[in-house]
């Protein structure tokens, strides 16, 4: 850390430029500028492909301080970072993290909504994001706050970086972030407004009551709420076929009926005629030939 952090005294001269081991952090945009920490959009000029990163720079002393101390405990219950390096850039305490591309929850999860079953599926994947973080809880509450949650096409769900840590608070707690989520989960459940879905009717109650601690806890609660309306809908969808095909089931059937009238009637001619069911004689008679052998011969 100590050679790292005189290579990067030296190249402060260069306000676009962090040079840290292999690494070449160009600059390519400032994403975020607050009096406690900045953010920017990187590109690593050392690598193949220039790939991109997001640089979160911390300005305030105290605020690093904090921030060390959160990631220190989360590191210690998760076993890994949620950061791909950190460093100190001159006076400057530095964390870097993978860089994705901008589409907002909000933004574009009203347009992705054509069926609610699909605000359902993006409730269930912001669920697992959250509980497959690495992010600290503290951070995971101005991800939620600042509105850092992004949807993709597919209605999978990630998270970006780019925080003001203006409003950390080093003592929120999993129940805290999994109330924020569930906020959240009901603004995208409300964003069908056709239908009001029974499943944020519930999750309205549960967040009232402050029902949930874990991200565990209201991930198997809105799936299990989700299973039982897939097992009424399959019930609902099983009687809507039988009301709409009503007609044609109905003359399959009285066809049916007809066919074993007529068939019956048959036997029971036979039977008056012949004094025995000419039908059953000739199966029966077919059954008891098995090859060139009578089953009532001894």
């Amino acid at each position: 850390m100590r050679n790292e952090a005189r290579e990067e005294v030296n190249t402060r001269r260069d306000a676009d430029v962090v040079r840290i081991g292999d690494m070449t952090l160009k600059r390519v945009s400032v994403i975020r500028r607050t009096k406690v920490n900045a953010v920017w959009g990187c590109r690593d000029m050392s690598a193949v492909g220039r790939p991109y990163y997001t640089l979160l720079i911390v300005t305030d002393r105290e605020v690093a301080r904090t921030l060390v101390s959160v990631f220190s405990l989360c590191e210690k219950e998760t076993e890994r970072p949620a950061y791909l390096r950190s460093f100190l850039w001159g006076e400057h305490l530095c964390y870097l993290f993978p860089y994705r591309r901008e589409r907002l929850l909000s933004d574009f999860a009203a347009g992705q909504i054509t069926d609610p079953r699909v605000s359902e599926i993006i409730c269930v994947n912001l669920l697992l994001t959250c509980m497959e973080s690495p992010l600290p809880y503290p951070l995971l509450s101005l991800g939620f706050a600042q509105g850092m949650i992004h949807v993709e096409t597919d209605n999978s769900v990630y998270l970006t970086s780019d925080f003001d840590l203006t409003a950390l608070d080093p003592s929120v707690t999993e129940s805290d972030c999994v109330v924020g989520c569930a906020r959240i989960m009901l603004d995208v459940l409300g964003m069908n407004r056709k239908k009001q879905l029974k499943s944020r009717k519930l999750l309205s109650k549960k967040v009232e009551r402050e029902a949930y601690t874990q991200f565990s806890e209201a991930y198997h609660d809105f799936k299990l709420t989700i299973s039982d309306k897939k097992k009424r809908s399959a019930l609902l969808r099983f009687f809507g076929f039988f009301a709409e095909h009503k007609d044609r089931i109905f003359k399959i059937v009285l066809v049916f009926s007809i066919a074993c009238f007529i068939l019956a009637l048959a036997m029971l001619i036979s039977y008056l005629i012949f004094g025995d069911f000419a039908l059953a004689k000739i199966f029966g008679h077919n059954l008891n030939m098995i090859g060139t052998e009578h089953l009532n011969e001894r």
